[in-house]
């Protein structure tokens, strides 16, 4: 939220090199690195948002299992036990960090204006891709 609030795609980059942190970063590395295939349906599932109150500190612990929803990220998980282990970590986190892991299995942020070419400018060697 902090970087899409920047006025100018300059501001947005210096903003990420901020707050920058790892899971931040592996959470840019899925949303949009093309070689990143997420093994889920598109769209949301159904789910109950987590009803607890701070739990915004948890995307921080399990992004580290975001490798088990992509393809060849674990191949010993069946399709059904994969979507049922997503649903668990988005009924998890806050609700506002479901909404993002949704997006980001979807190959988007629901922020507006932290693009692919942004955040290229600010982590150069995240992953190999060509500017669109």
């Amino acid at each position: 939220e902090q970087v899409s609030k920047q006025k100018t795609p300059a501001d947005k980059v210096q903003k990420l090199k901020e707050v920058a942190n790892g899971p931040l970063v592996s959470i840019l590395k899925y949303a949009f690195d093309p070689e990143i295939k997420f093994a889920l349906p598109k769209g949301a599932p159904p789910f109950k948002p987590c009803p607890f109150v701070d739990q915004q500190g948890m995307l921080y612990t399990e992004a580290r299992r975001l490798y088990l929803f992509v393809e060849g990220g674990n191949p010993s998980l069946t399709k059904l036990r994969r979507e049922s282990l997503f649903i668990q970590l988005i009924e998890s986190i806050d609700p506002n960090d479901a909404k993002l892991i949704n997006c980001v299995k979807d190959k988007k942020l629901p922020f507006k204006g932290i693009t692919a070419k942004v955040v290229i400018e600010a982590f150069p060697n995240l992953f190999n891709i060509t500017e669109k």
